[in-house]
């Protein structure tokens, strides 16, 4: 049986999965640091001191709600200027992949996870910023 390549731990408050992110796909894959050019990150959850939208967010910050999905104001002005962000650069909402958690339930979430950012040539994981296969080289063609 393969591992679940996505874990709930991975999802972050405002709805990234950081397990297609370049970063902690660096981090988890033992790919040495390169100053300016390859960062580590072991994901939002671990760091959540450092996270964007945790500390612009005073119900995250006091745990009243786990995912912003929960919050009556969501898009607040950080999650919708992150969310526009990485529509226009990565093709990818935030704030749809918290529509589908709440709709549809984490393991549904991350079943779909799984089946758009899969590696063509590997199986393992395509990152969402550069669209590079951390694990064999490949690289999705733009």
């Amino acid at each position: 049986m393969q591992k679940r390549k996505f874990s709930p731990e991975l999802i972050a408050p405002c709805g990234m999965n950081c397990g297609i992110c370049k970063a902690y796909l660096a981090y988890s894959r033992g790919i040495p640091k390169e100053r300016g050019k390859v960062i580590h990150c072991p994901g939002c959850l671990p760091r959540s001191k450092n996270c964007f939208i945790k500390r612009g967010c005073k119900k995250l910050r006091k745990n009243e709600i786990k995912f912003c999905f929960e919050c009556e104001d969501m898009p607040c002005e950080n999650l919708d200027r992150l969310d526009r962000r990485y529509r226009k650069r990565y093709g990818m909402s935030m704030v749809e992949n918290l529509k589908e958690l709440q709709g549809k339930g984490m393991e549904k979430f991350l079943k779909n996870q799984e089946e758009r950012y899969e590696c063509p040539e590997c199986g393992d994981v395509i990152s969402v910023h550069d669209g590079k296969c951390y694990a064999c080289g490949h690289v999705e063609p733009s």
